[in-house]
């Protein structure tokens, strides 16, 4: 199974926050409305008192040329008595055919906090265009467009000022099916400011899955981010893993 082969990489890791299942969305594969909720946590006691709770939720709808979904997802957790972590996000996002083509339209919405790289909030609006690919992969897609960001900080100082920028927004998206028992989904981004491309951010993410009975699905998602211009005092990578159980619905 699974979650015996990728123990090890786990045991390596910070547990921290939970996802929905990244599937690339296929319009008019399933016409409807779904959902799902993800949910992970951890609880460590002895030489290190360590407890993660992260929590996340998907609602979508989809018709036989468009679908919209949305997304919300929070985690906390403490070491020693302290907070060390404190974040969360909402993102929504509607797509659209364009005619009989493989391309889409696409418009989002997204805000999320995140207290530790002191980020009271940090707003996006955007859209663009992605374009589907055929071949290896269950679906493919990649995405090209932009987004205005507004990023205020927790605690705004000369140097940790509110950021109002445009950027690119760069994204790759695909499913593999490897077996009955596994597939993988990824979900990458590069999003540079249009007016100084050494200002960007990057978000790397990959599922390992496993069906296990009826909706229940148990994943190993891997994430990476990157920020080339952080906030005065915060790592400019971030790595993280989280065993995650997902029910869809």
């Amino acid at each position: 199974m699974l979650y015996r082969i990728l123990l090890p990489f786990l045991c390596a890791a910070t547990l921290s926050q939970a996802f929905i299942t990244i599937e690339p969305e296929v319009i008019g594969a399933k016409e409807g409305a779904e959902g799902e909720l993800s949910a992970g946590a951890i609880y460590s006691s002895g030489n290190t008192d360590n407890q993660v709770v992260s929590l996340s939720a998907k609602a979508q709808y989809d018709s036989s040329n468009w679908l919209t979904f949305i997304i919300a997802s929070y985690s906390y957790g403490e070491a020693e008595g302290d907070i060390n972590t404190n974040e969360g996000l909402m993102h929504w996002r509607y797509i659209h055919s364009i005619y009989d083509t493989l391309y889409d339209w696409e418009v989002f919405l997204q805000s999320e906090s995140n207290e530790f790289q002191n980020i009271h909030h940090r707003d996006l609006a955007g859209g663009g265009l992605r374009r589907r690919f055929t071949g290896f992969f269950d679906t493919f897609y990649i995405g090209l467009g932009l987004f205005h960001s507004h990023v205020e900080p927790k605690d705004a100082t000369p140097e940790d000022q509110i950021l109002n920028r445009v950027k690119i927004n760069s994204y790759i998206s695909f499913k593999k099916t490897f077996s009955d028992n596994l597939f993988v989904t990824y979900l990458g981004y590069y999003q540079p400011n249009i007016e100084d491309f050494s200002d960007y951010s990057s978000f790397q993410l990959v599922q390992f899955n496993t069906p296990l009975i009826g909706s229940l699905l148990l994943s190993l998602d891997l994430l990476y981010r990157y920020n080339a211009t952080p906030y005065e005092d915060i790592e400019k990578g971030d790595f993280k893993s989280t065993l995650n159980l997902k029910y869809s619905f």
